[in-house]
This record gives C-alpha cells, structure tokens and sequence, in this order.
C-alpha cells in the first residue's frame, strides 16, 4: 500500500506542474498583454498560480490516501510530507530569484504544515460552511470576478486594472479560504465595494485609497504580513 501511494502521489505532482505551467503561461500572456510584464504585480500573480496548483496537489493527494487506506491514513503522513517538499523544491527551481521567491517558499512551507496537520488530525477544511454561507461566498465571488472582467475589458486606466486583478487574486488565494467564515465573508464584502468603486464610470481615488488602507489594516490582523502587505502597496499607488 505505500508503494502504491508514494507512486500515485509522484503521477499527481507531474500533472500538478503541468496546470501550473498552464497557468502561468496565461499569466505572462495576460500581463505582457497590458505592458504590465516583469513588474511587482506580474511576479505575485505568478506565486498565486504557483500556490493554488500546489494546494490543490495536497487537497488531491490526501483524498487519494484517505480513499485507499481508509481508518488508516495517518499511518501515511511521511509520504504526504516527502511528496509536497519535493513538489515545493520543483515549483522553486523555476521560480527566478527575488523577494517573490523567498515569499513564494514561506507560504509554500505554511501549506504544508497546515495542510499536514489537518490531515494528522483528521480535519477537512470547509465541511462545517453551512449551506446559506457557501452560497454568499460564491454569489459575492462571482460578482467580483464578473466586475474585474468587466474592468479588465474596459478603457479604464492601468492602475484600476492592476488593482482589480490583485484583488481578484486576493480573494481566491488559499490564505484568505482558509480564514473562519465570516473573517472572511467582512474581506469579500469589503472586496466587492472596492471593485464596485473601481469599476464606476468616475472612480473616487481618495475613496478607493482609504478603502484599501481599511483592507490592509484589517487582513494585517487576521492574515500573514505578506497578505497585507499586497494591499498596503496598491493603497500607497493609489494615494499618488
């Protein structure tokens, strides 16, 4: 049985870094469609795609053990373990140097931990959302990302597009998924009314700018630095 996980594992890690190439080969061509190529923006769009990929490989991967050592999988924790450090150093190896790769490599190393520990434990994340709040997060989802299309598509200038793209991002990142339920239904609805400021015909700057200093300030208290950070940084643009 362990021969037959650590085989199906390494076949999940090879299929996971062929999405994540998908994903950022769309990125590149998303940003270098804008100009937007080689910038901050550009870099943590790319870490994005790298971290959701890799969530996803460990989401996958514990189904599988679960399914076929059921009452028994924690007894496979080591390969849990070993198959997402090296799916970690692959995802690093191509990952040029940088502030972005030092950040990418600890929220790579906060996943594992998380994701390995649930599995320890027997946890799986989301099951206790009721049903009323998983349709609010999806219903407010799926207003901002019909917004950002809509602001990415538009002749709005390229700050409102960065932004709203950075947003977008914010919201679907593991972190933020893996907030209580309603921390993270306050982020989503303070989201929402940022890219519904953004997306006006005439966008208040000064509106937008505090908004996002509001943001920042309230995921410096509830998520990583790096999270905040992010928003912080398009609150300081916004300002200028």
């Amino acid at each position: 049985m362990r021969e037959r996980i650590r085989k199906r594992l390494t076949g999940h890690r090879a299929e996971t870094l062929e999405r994540i190439q998908h994903a950022v080969n769309k990125t590149k061509s998303t940003f270098s469609g804008f100009g937007r190529s080689n910038s901050g923006a550009y870099y943590r769009a790319i870490n994005e795609d790298n971290k959701t990929g890799f969530a996803e490989y460990m989401d996958q991967s514990i189904k599988f053990i679960r399914h076929a050592a059921p009452g028994s999988s924690a007894q496979y924790v080591d390969e849990l373990w070993d198959g997402a450090n090296k799916l970690k150093q692959d995802i690093m190896a191509k990952t040029p140097e940088g502030t972005t790769k030092v950040q990418l490599g600890e929220a790579l190393d906060k996943l594992i931990e998380r994701k390995v520990e649930d599995f320890e434990l027997g946890y799986v994340e989301g099951q206790a959302m009721n049903g009323t709040t998983h349709q609010t997060v999806n219903i407010i989802n799926s207003n901002i990302s019909n917004s950002v299309l809509q602001i990415t598509q538009s002749g709005k200038d390229t700050i409102s597009k960065d932004t709203a793209q950075q947003l977008e991002q914010l919201v679907n990142s593991e972190e933020i998924k893996a907030l209580p339920d309603e921390t993270r239904l306050d982020v989503l609805d303070q989201v929402s009314d940022l890219v519904k400021e953004i997306q006006a015909p005439t966008t208040d700057k000064g509106k937008v700018h505090r908004a996002l200093k509001r943001l920042g300030g309230f995921l410096s208290s509830v998520a990583s630095k790096t999270v905040a950070e992010i928003v912080t940084k398009l609150a300081v643009a916004w300002a200028t």
